[in-house]
């Protein structure tokens, strides 16, 4: 009987480490953009790391390495290149993706705009238009921080905001 116990705990085991999520790291990249990069132009670094963490490069779905630096990259409003890049292989029991994490370089300024909002443009939070606010900063590809009519800062998502006119 002992011996079956430890056969199923066995079993389980080496099942239950099979089906995990295991990450590779399978290249390191000084520079790498899916754009073209004009080498006249000043680019900045606008985040470090992006993309990095177990728990970012888990997520990833990205089913080819131009995938993954476009995910990257479109995470920072204003992105347009990478630098300093470690490239992952990602499998999921039979599935197998890419990720990309580094420092993002492109453009800072008051043109920078993401999904179509920039710094400083007039907002409606949740369609309420007692509910007026101003973008102070664009954060990622799913949120922004806001400034309300008294003065509080949030921090929103996309869908909840539309231009006020």
């Amino acid at each position: 009987m002992k011996k079956q116990v430890y056969f199923i705990i066995a079993l389980c085991s080496v099942l239950l480490t099979s089906c995990g999520v295991t990450i590779k790291q399978i290249g390191s990249i000084n520079m790498i953009s899916t754009r073209n990069v004009d080498p006249k132009l000043e680019y900045v670094r606008l985040t470090t790391y992006s993309g990095a963490g177990e728990k970012e490069l888990k997520k990833t779905r990205a089913v080819s390495v131009e995938d993954a630096i476009n995910q990257t990259v479109k995470k920072t409003p204003g992105g347009e290149m990478l630098m300093n890049v470690k490239l992952y292989l990602v499998s999921k029991g039979k599935s197998y993706y890419f990720a990309a994490e580094g420092d993002v370089y492109g453009f800072k300024g008051e043109k920078t705009s993401f999904r179509g909002f920039a710094v400083g443009d007039k907002v409606i939070v949740d369609g309420a238009l007692n509910r007026l606010a101003t973008i102070k900063s664009l954060k990622d590809d799913k949120t922004c921080f806001i400034e309300t009519a008294l003065g509080v800062i949030e921090e929103v998502k996309y869908e909840r905001i539309s231009k006020a006119e």
